[in-house]
């Protein structure tokens, strides 16, 4: 009977089926040898490869798979046996044989790892040493098997690679000695020299040992899911079949445009469309460039989802973000709930992995990479030569800003990934931040006739508060005017919501479990009256008639003001949006007091909002750049962040505590659904519970905690403050000072 890999597998099946993945991937990603500086990184892969399972030929192991007894593992890591094959390698010099040994032996865990579990190993007289010899006789009923596949090596290298490789050297079971010492040991070394300044130039500390780890997991895993290689971008684009007869002129430019770009235009100008059209123009031949189109926030990654998937279809697109989850889970109708958990799973899994070309995603899910967490180098190999579509990236504050600024910049010149940002509203000192940092000078924008053409507000400024102007917004209402209002906290969004009282109303912030958020998300098109924070600055896809808002920094209230005649310009039509010039009692704590005057300033001098007038003032009101206290968190984010990519090198995971930091968040589930959300966790309904939970920021999390109002059960945080699907999680109940926006 043939040696198994699987329980339904043979080992020399699951080998050619992982040779075939590196065989798409080699394909898709030809121009890595180039970029990590190893001109044999295949071949060398094809070798990690074909030895990485060898040590699963221990008869323990086979009789597992053969008794297929799912209570029942091997009491031994079969890449530490695996690894020792690398001796047949004998035409090899030692620092290539060192790194393809590297790659077996931690295709399944770190070298951290692995040190720390067998520290035995570099002590020659120690037990480790006896149970390694012990689990070597195991495979010797096998052995002649195992060695009589190197006669493949010539077949399935011209067939996968293209071209022969050398056949490995047909070793005898007593030449099969550890090579911990040799690989984990000596790489720890490296890594120490590495952090003292030396040895900075070895490649397999860098890009190299990156694409190595990030290629043989990406081959193994999408081999054991039954999948044979990658898929390409999509060569159709079905929005531009309705547009190109009359393409806009950021369209025209992006369709035409190589390399790293800003794109600037107005919102409902078709900057989706242009950044596809950018992309299109941008890639290989073979279409093969990975896409990932960036967004600041779940609500616009959802939609963006649909949309790509309209476009391109469903099996060539993947969303990733924190709850991602969880939408992929609700949009499913048919099937028990193991049904669609194992689909969903699967979807989630895939679009980890190496495999779709497109991918909606956060920016933190490219940070996390460089904080060494678990699988960054595949991401990191991904991202390779891809094609990055930064949207809205105005929205971001000077810490983040820095984090991606940061992150783009070694993706740009270590991986040679083409950047196009996008912003309908971005102060000029934004820009050249970016611009210093990537290099980008060239910015697709509109002629001030064409901006002109987009201009759809007329902007009034109110004296006093929204709470001192409800008669001007019920008198909008009782006109039929569809009313959006804007408040810079939960709390006074949630006190206007009160007082008004409408019916066909809601009230949309951070503070909703998701099932009532995605409730309210999926009629705010329906509505008489929405109030919300700035959560609705961007994401949502909507158009009402009249603003009302407190004030903001002038590139928040343009995003806000997006929100009202979205599509006015079709017509020609202007609506009126309304800025009060009093806000909430802490406005002080979320914006900067001088900008909030500028704006102010500039606002009550303007009537007609043409677009061609924005950039002139936003570039006014910022003026003198960051503030003193923003340069500072700019200038500290961007230092820590260095270091931390200072200390990146392949084959070590290391704590994400760290990247988890970076959120003011954390996540929790409202005292009321306390038995409902236990009950689903013991039922193992993981995807039906999530619809219970909220964040709230660490700030709130310390004072609730303080008046005891959070509990925890089933390892999860419970907050003990009254909730309601219509207002949200209201703590100001507990404490007046628990204001927070969003």
């Amino acid at each position: 009977m043939s040696i198994l890999a699987k329980e339904d597998e043979t080992l020399l099946e699951h080998t050619e089926n992982t040779l075939k993945v590196l065989k798409s991937l080699k394909e898709s990603y030809s121009e890595l040898p180039l970029l990590c500086g190893v001109e044999k990184l295949w071949d060398n892969l094809f070798y990690s490869l074909f030895l990485h399972d060898f040590g699963k030929a221990s008869f323990e192991f086979q009789n597992i798979l053969i008794h297929t007894s799912k209570d029942k593992y091997w009491d031994y890591r079969h890449e530490l046996i695996s690894t020792s094959f690398v001796e047949s390698l004998y035409f090899l010099d030692d620092n290539t044989k060192f790194s393809i040994a590297l790659g077996i032996i931690t295709h399944h865990k770190d070298i951290y790892t692995l040190d720390e579990r067998y520290k035995g190993f570099y002590n020659p007289s120690s037990t480790e040493y006896e149970i390694f010899n012990e689990k070597i006789e195991t495979i010797a009923e096998n052995f002649g098997e195992l060695i009589s596949y190197f006669d493949c090596v010539k077949i399935l290298s011209e067939k996968y690679l293209g071209y022969e490789l050398e056949q490995p050297k047909k070793i005898e079971i007593k030449d099969v000695k550890p090579l911990f010492k040799e690989t984990i040991g000596e790489y720890l070394n490296l890594y120490d020299d590495y952090q003292l300044g030396l040895d900075e130039d070895n490649p397999i500390l860098s890009t190299y040992g990156i694409f190595l780890k990030g290629i043989i997991t990406t081959c193994d895993h999408l081999a054991s899911a039954g999948i044979n290689g990658i898929l390409s971008a999509s060569e159709s684009f079905n929005s531009y079949k309705k547009i190109k007869d009359d393409l806009r002129t950021t369209q025209k430019i992006a369709s035409k445009t190589i390399g790293n770009s800003f794109l600037i235009a107005p919102t409902g100008s078709g900057k989706t469309e242009a950044s596809i059209l950018w992309a299109i123009n941008n890639q290989n031949k073979s279409f093969s460039k990975r896409i990932f189109y960036v967004l600041p926030f779940t609500a616009s990654i959802n939609a963006m989802y649909e949309r790509f998937k309209g476009e391109f279809g469903e099996n060539l697109v993947g969303m990733l973000h924190g709850k991602s989850s969880y939408f992929l889970y609700k949009q499913l109708s048919e099937g028990s709930y193991e049904e669609r958990k194992s689909y969903v799973n699967q979807l989630r899994n895939l679009t980890k992995k190496i495999y779709k070309p497109y991918k909606i995603l956060t920016p933190y899910q490219i940070i996390k990479y460089f904080f060494s967490v678990k699988g960054f180098e595949m991401g990191l190999t991904e991202m390779a030569n891809s094609l990055l579509i930064f949207d809205e990236i105005h929205a971001y504050d000077p810490r983040n800003t820095a984090l991606i600024i940061a992150a783009l910049k070694i993706l740009h010149e270590k991986y040679d990934v083409e950047i196009l940002i996008m912003s309908a509203t971005l102060p000029t000192f934004i820009l050249e931040l970016f611009s210093k940092q990537l290099g980008i000078d060239n910015v697709i924008s509109l002629s001030k006739q064409e901006l002109d053409e987009y201009t759809r507000h007329q902007v009034k400024i109110l004296d006093g508060a929204i709470f001192d102007n409800v008669d001007m917004i019920l008198e909008d209402l009782s006109l039929d005017k569809r009313v959006l209002i804007v408040c810079n906290t939960v709390e006074d969004s949630q006190k206007i919501y009160d007082l008004l009282d409408i019916e066909n109303s809601a009230l949309l912030h951070s503070r909703f479990i998701l099932r009532d958020r995605q409730n309210i998300e999926s009629k705010i098109n329906n509505l008489d009256l929405l109030i919300g924070t700035q959560a609705i600055e961007v994401s949502l896809d909507m158009s009402y008639d009249v603003l009302y808002t407190q004030p903001a920094p002038l590139d928040a209230l343009i995003q806000r003001f997006g929100r009202v005649n979205r599509k006015g310009w079709e017509s020609g039509i202007i609506k009126t949006v309304n800025v009060f010039t009093e806000g909430s009692d802490y406005d002080e704590r979320i914006y900067d007091k001088e900008i909030l005057e500028k704006t102010l300033d500039c606002l009550k001098k303007t009537d007609i909002l043409y677009e061609s007038q924005i950039q002139e003032l936003l570039d006014e009101v910022y003026s003198e750049g960051y503030n003193e206290e923003d340069q500072k968190i700019f200038d500290e984010v961007t230092k820590s962040f260095n270091v931390v990519c200072e200390t990146l090198v392949p084959f070590i995971n290391k704590n994400a505590t760290n990247f988890y930091k970076l959120f003011d968040s954390i996540e929790l589930v409202p005292y009321e659904f306390l038995d409902e959300y236990c009950e689903l966790i013991d039922e193992k309904k993981y995807y039906e519970a999530m619809a219970y939970t909220l964040n709230i920021s660490y700030r709130q999390y310390a004072i609730q905690k303080k008046l005891n109002n959070i509990e925890e059960a089933k390892d999860t945080l419970f907050i003990n403050v009254p909730y309601d699907s219509e207002i949200g999680l209201q703590l100001n109940h507990t404490n007046e000072d628990n204001t927070e926006i969003w």
